[in-house]
């Protein structure tokens, strides 16, 4: 279970955390985040708003540790071969930002954390840091095999890939499926073209 954002010392069993968590999420999908309120919350999960409060210090961090237990961040596993690993990095950013709730989410949740850093650096740590360690050691483990070029940087692939998706996801609406996928791996592992007479 993520308790990323919860406080440690707060009253309460993991099945009341749980309880609260699934009602963060039952409410961010049926009234979306702007919507979503401690009292709702409280409602859905049939508990006091004093008991969210103990364990959470404000909506931001109770809805980032109900995204958290939802979204992906797993180990690339080492498949012998570069474009499979790729291909399975890629299809894992594409599910978490499939994911309505997180999709919908995150851009007003990251605006609601800047003034609080401490909370901004956790939810780095949780939507972001795991997730590009864990994608960045598929690519470097490529560049070991000689599939990718020495001197590639790992963090722009990220960004062009959860770029790529989010912006489909969010503005234009254009399809999150195989053929993107295929796409974005294709980016990274093809050869350019040689100019003619090169």
């Amino acid at each position: 279970m993520a308790s990323v954002f919860s406080s440690p010392q707060a009253s309460g069993g993991p099945r009341s955390l749980a309880k609260i968590l699934d009602a963060a999420r039952g409410v961010l999908s049926e009234h979306g985040y702007p919507a979503l309120t401690i009292e709702a919350v409280a409602a859905a999960a049939g508990v006091g708003k004093s008991t969210i409060y103990r364990w959470w210090p404000n909506k931001e961090a109770l809805v980032a540790d109900a995204l958290a237990e939802v979204f992906r961040a797993d180990d690339i596993p080492d498949l012998g071969d570069t474009h499979a690993e790729l291909r399975y990095a890629v299809d894992m950013t594409i599910d978490n930002y499939a994911n309505e709730d997180i999709a919908a989410s995150l851009p007003a949740l990251a605006a609601g954390l800047l003034p609080h850093p401490e909370l901004m650096s956790r939810f780095r740590e949780a939507f972001l840091f795991r997730k590009r360690e864990n994608i960045a050691v598929a690519l470097r483990r490529a560049v070991r095999r000689g599939d990718l070029p020495d001197d590639l940087d790992t963090d722009l692939v990220q960004d062009i890939w959860a770029g790529t998706i989010l912006y489909r996801r969010l503005m234009t609406g254009s399809p999150l499926d195989a053929d993107l996928a295929e796409h974005l791996v294709r980016l990274v592992t093809d050869k350019p073209a040689r100019r003619a007479g090169g």
